[in-house]
C-alpha cells in the first residue's frame, strides 16, 4: 500500500513539473494560457480599455454608423489672441457617405461673431471661416479620413470565449508561434517577453467571423508579449499589409492602452494613444493624445481628456483640457461637450449643413509643413484685413 502511495506521488508531481514546464517553455500552451487569463481575469477589470463598453454597439450604431451631434465649446489662451471663445457645436458625420460636418456659433466676449465651420469628405478636410472675413482653404490629406471599424457579429466577451474553447484550442495549434527573446517593460516595471504569430492565409475562420470581414488573402503577423504568469501585457497587430510599418498596439497591466502608428511620407509620421482611467468607475474616462512629427522636426500635439456616458438618447461626451500645441509651445486651450445620436435616413452631410464649398482653395499638405509659419501668419493677416475685431 505504501509502495502505491509513493508512486501515485511521484506521478502526481511528474504531471505538475510536465505542466510546470508546458506553462513556462510551450509558446502554444503559454498562449492558450493567456487566453484563458484575459477571458477570466482581463475583461473584469476596470482598468481595461474597453471595460463595460459594448464594442459590437458602439461600432454598428456610432463608429460605422450616421451620427449627429451637438453641444458647447470654450477656447482660450489661444496664441496671438488675447480673448476667450466660447460657442455651440452641431454637424453631422455619415461612415457611408464619408462625409463630415461641424458648425460653430461663435462669440467672442460679449460680441456674436459669426460661424467657423469644418468639413472633411475622403481624405480633404475644408475650413470655412466667415469669423475671419470668408476665409476659405482646404487640405488634401491624402490619407482615408473615414476608415471603418470592424463590424462585430458578436460581443467580445466571457461568453464568446466559453463557445469557441476548442476553435481557439485548433487555432492555437494551427499557427506558427516563436519565442523571439524580445522583451516588453511595463510601466510598474513587470517584463513580458515577445511572441510572434503568424496566422497563414485561410486559417482561424471563426475570428474573420467575429470580426464581420472576408478571410484575408495574406498572412496576419502580430506579438504578445506574457509575463511569468502568462498574463498579456501587450499585443501588437502588423497593418504593414495596408501601410508598411503601421500598427495597433493594446498594452498595460490589464491592456489599459491603446497605441495607432502611421508612417507618412518624408520620414514623417502619426500616433494616437488612449488610455482608460479605471478608477473614474461613474463614468468611462480616458486620457487622449494625437502627435505629428513633421520632417522639419516640429511635433504638433493634441491632448486631452475624454468622459463618455451612455443614455437612452446615445451617449453623452466631454473632452475636457484640450491642449493644442507646437513643440513645447502651446497654441490653445479649450473643451467641447456634447451628445452624439444615431441617425436614420440621413440626407446628403453637406445639404444638411448648407455648406457653400465653391470657393475653398485647397491646398496641398506639404505645402503647409514646409512653411506652416508663413502660413499662419497670411491667415492673421487676412483676418485682421477683414475683421475689425482682430485689429489688436
Amino acid at each position: 500500500m505504501k509502495k502505491k502511495i509513493i508512486i501515485v506521488f511521484i506521478i502526481f508531481f511528474a504531471i505538475i513539473i510536465f505542466i510546470k514546464a508546458q506553462l513556462t517553455y510551450n509558446p502554444s500552451v503559454r498562449i492558450l494560457a493567456s487566453v484563458i487569463d484575459f477571458s477570466e481575469s482581463t475583461l473584469k477589470d476596470p482598468e481595461y480599455l474597453a471595460y463595460g463598453i459594448d464594442l459590437k454597439d458602439l461600432f454598428d450604431n456610432y463608429t460605422n454608423a450616421d451620427i449627429r451631434y451637438s453641444g458647447s465649446t470654450s477656447i482660450k489662451k489661444v496664441k496671438g489672441f488675447p480673448y476667450s471663445i466660447s460657442g455651440s457645436i452641431r454637424g453631422e458625420r455619415s461612415s457611408s457617405q464619408k462625409k463630415f460636418s461641424c458648425k460653430a456659433n461663435l462669440d467672442v466676449l460679449v460680441l456674436q461673431v459669426g460661424e467657423l465651420d469644418v468639413y472633411a469628405d475622403n481624405d480633404t478636410i475644408y475650413l470655412v471661416a466667415p469669423l475671419l472675413g470668408g476665409i476659405s482653404y482646404g487640405f488634401d490629406t491624402n490619407n482615408d479620413l473615414f476608415t471603418e471599424a470592424p463590424q462585430l457579429k458578436y460581443d467580445i466577451n466571457r461568453e464568446w470565449f466559453h463557445n469557441n474553447k476548442r476553435n481557439i484550442y485548433n487555432f492555437v495549434n494551427s499557427i506558427k508561434i516563436e519565442a523571439t527573446g524580445e522583451t516588453f517593460v511595463d510601466e510598474d516595471g513587470t517584463e513580458a517577453s515577445e511572441f510572434a504569430i503568424t496566422v497563414p492565409e485561410g486559417e482561424g475562420d471563426f475570428i474573420w467571423d467575429l470580426l464581420g470581414m472576408d478571410a484575408p488573402d495574406h498572412d496576419i503577423n502580430c506579438s504578445v508579449f506574457l509575463d511569468k504568469h502568462n498574463h498579456a501585457r501587450k499585443l501588437v497587430f502588423d497593418l504593414s499589409y495596408r501601410t508598411k510599418g503601421a500598427y495597433i498596439s493594446v498594452y498595460g497591466d490589464n491592456l489599459s492602452t491603446l497605441e495607432l502608428y502611421r508612417p507618412l511620407p518624408d520620414d514623417e509620421y502619426v500616433t494616437a494613444t488612449i488610455k482608460r482611467n479605471g478608477d473614474t468607475l461613474y463614468t468611462n474616462s480616458f486620457t487622449n493624445n494625437l502627435s505629428y512629427y513633421a520632417s522639419n522636426g516640429d511635433v504638433y500635439t493634441i491632448d486631452s481628456g475624454m468622459l463618455l456616458n451612455y443614455s437612452e438618447s446615445g451617449i453623452s461626451m466631454e473632452a475636457t483640457n484640450i491642449v493644442v500645441a507646437r513643440n513645447d509651445d502651446t497654441l490653445a486651450e479649450g473643451y467641447v461637450k456634447g451628445k452624439i445620436s444615431t441617425v436614420d435616413d440621413m440626407g446628403d452631410v453637406f445639404e444638411d449643413a448648407k455648406a457653400d464649398l465653391s470657393n475653398v482653395k485647397v491646398i496641398d499638405w506639404n505645402t503647409i509643413k514646409n512653411d506652416t509659419a508663413a502660413f499662419i501668419d497670411d491667415v492673421i493677416s487676412k483676418a485682421r484685413e477683414n475683421v475689425d475685431l482682430f485689429s489688436f
